[in-house]
């Protein structure tokens, strides 16, 4: 009975919490053959608050280069998330809230996702309607991005000041909403 519950405990934590590099593999998408899990390849610099963001290039979703560091000057919001993530998918209406509310200002959103499968990718960006930028690699843990801000587990939101630097990092969007939205505005009303 003990081992019952701590198993529904444990998948209710992954399954409400976020998708762990470690343990969850993407659906409907194909690992290198003879391998069951994807290892986790951890980032060489640690990222802090108040440090400069990684700087990246990466496809958007037309598949023309996009770099990071073209949107110095805005606050940007990246958020590392995957559509077979079920806590990133949950996660979405509230990234088109915060898009909506902030976009007018200096203000973007990036999505960064760590789809294997670029067709699902795009074509879920589409028929979710997720008009903010997005950018993918198609190399699901080894993402250039998420290698660089050691990226754990998804959804991950990280939240870079105007000059680029890092200013709130690596939380979770279902759980800490008003933290990234609170975070936007301090930002978005420094002058």
């Amino acid at each position: 009975m003990i081992s019952l519950r701590i198993a529904s405990l444990v998948f209710l934590s992954l399954f409400f919490i976020g998708c762990a590099n470690e343990q969850n593999e993407p659906q409907n998408q194909q690992l290198p053959e003879g391998e069951t899990t994807q290892e986790f390849a951890p980032a060489a610099p640690q990222v802090n608050i108040g440090t400069p963001a990684p700087d990246f290039t990466m496809n958007d979703i037309d598949g023309k280069p996009f770099t990071l560091s073209s949107l110095k000057g805005k606050v940007v919001m990246i958020d590392f998330w995957a559509t077979w993530c079920p806590p990133c998918i949950r996660s979405i209406p509230e990234a088109k809230n915060i898009w909506n509310t902030f976009k007018k200002k200096d203000f973007i959103l990036l999505g960064v996702s760590l789809d294997k499968d670029l067709d699902t990718w795009k074509n879920y960006v589409k028929e979710q309607q997720m008009s903010w930028i997005q950018v993918a690699d198609g190399n699901f843990w080894d993402n250039k991005a998420a290698i660089l801000y050691g990226i754990g587990s998804i959804p991950s939101v990280w939240i870079l000041d105007q000059e680029g630097n890092v200013a709130l990092k690596d939380v979770n969007p279902l759980s800490e909403s008003d933290a990234i939205r609170a975070k936007i505005t301090e930002l978005l009303n420094k002058k």
